[in-house]
């Protein structure tokens, strides 16, 4: 007799996904064995008959197929559900690190999956503050795995290749384990062929059958202006190769900041001594950054530890057009000695000073 599903997870057949999906939620926790521990044979029977009932309903194509039909076929003979034939791994363990994650022995049912290596590469390149600024070229080696030479990267002698036993051709394993009251089912890329479902049949007598071997390579990194601080910049396919395939290459530019300058987003930062006189009266000066003279113009009464700006002498924007500011922090210079006709104009300015401050009060 064919099984109601609709009626096993108590909705109707308009349900939606997250409809389904709710009941199952509710239904799995109420008949989990590790909640039933006085009658659990019975509860392992309902528990799973309610997961037979997500496996179909939770899937449009065995849905379609049941609403047709009034029946879905498995694994197998096609008569019976197992625990090897639930195939939303991951909806499974979402629900159940939400639902079971206090029961004492852990039973569940999970699947981890490995997509294979990662073939993507980092090089971290250090770089000053003089070449952001410019954008210059700049040549790195580096070492990674080229495809083989011998067997075009095939990982063949003969450049032959043929479906791999283990796997099927699918390049992925299931690892079935017993685990409490049902079966846990592990999805693993395949150990044999590495994911991609084929083997050599003679196997390359350079790189061992894997497609590449290890090599130093040299490239040209072109640094953009105003590159900042661990931008990534992409070659593709100049990563890591394996079985045939090749990752990118990713290069992280690290900028430091110089000594006598540094930088604040797109902003320069610097230190300028003025003696007394600048600061009081107002001075123009030069002043240098890399290879440019900028031309800074103190106001009149400036304060030492004030900013001057000069806009638009900072950074090239790395996004956007323009330049960031130039930031001048003013220290003032305190002469150690003095000549005799120096502290006459001195004390004569501090006179005058004091008494305006007198009749300010």
């Amino acid at each position: 007799m064919a099984k109601d599903y609709y009626k096993i997870l108590g909705v109707d057949r308009n349900a939606s996904a997250e409809e389904v999906k709710k009941a199952f939620r509710q239904l799995a926790r109420k008949y989990h064995p590790d909640a039933n521990p006085e009658n659990k044979k019975e509860a392992e029977e309902r528990f799973k008959e309610i997961s037979e009932a997500y496996e179909v309903l939770s899937d449009p194509q065995k849905k379609s197929m049941y609403d047709r039909t009034g029946q879905v076929n498995f694994g197998g003979d096609g008569s019976n559900f197992r625990w090897e034939d639930f195939t939303h791994f991951t909806d499974f363990e979402d629900i159940f690190s939400r639902i079971f994650g206090s029961f004492g022995n852990g039973s569940m049912f999970t699947s981890a999956r490995n997509e294979g290596p990662d073939l993507d590469l980092a090089v971290r390149v250090r770089i000053d503050l003089e070449d952001a600024y410019y954008g210059r070229k700049q040549t790195i080696k580096y070492r990674r795995n080229v495809p083989c030479t011998t067997c075009n990267g095939t990982g063949s002698k003969d450049g032959v290749l043929t479906t791999c036993s283990t796997c099927g051709g699918t390049g992925q394993e299931r690892v079935v384990q017993g685990q409490g009251f049902f079966n846990m089912v592990t999805i693993i890329t395949c150990r044999t062929c590495g994911g991609r479902g084929k083997i050599p049949r003679v196997v390359c007598p350079v790189c061992h059958g894997v497609g590449s071997v290890s090599a130093t390579e040299s490239l040209e990194v072109q640094i953009p202006k105003g590159a900042v601080n661990n931008l990534k910049i992409r070659f593709k396919g100049r990563g890591q190769s394996l079985y045939g395939r090749t990752g990118d290459l990713f290069v992280v530019l690290q900028v430091e900041n110089g000594s006598t300058l540094e930088r604040d987003g797109d902003d320069i930062i610097v230190e300028e001594t003025l003696s007394f006189p600048d600061v009081a009266l107002g001075a123009e000066r030069d002043v240098k950054i890399f290879n440019e003279r900028v031309h800074l113009k103190v106001p009149p009464g400036t304060q030492p530890g004030e900013v001057v700006k000069v806009k638009g002498a900072g950074f090239p924007r790395f996004k956007g057009s323009g330049n960031g500011d130039l930031l001048v922090k003013v220290r003032v210079e305190v002469p150690k000695h003095l000549s005799s006709s120096q502290k006459e104009l001195l004390e004569q300015l501090k006179g005058d000073l004091d008494k305006k401050r007198f009749w300010q009060k």
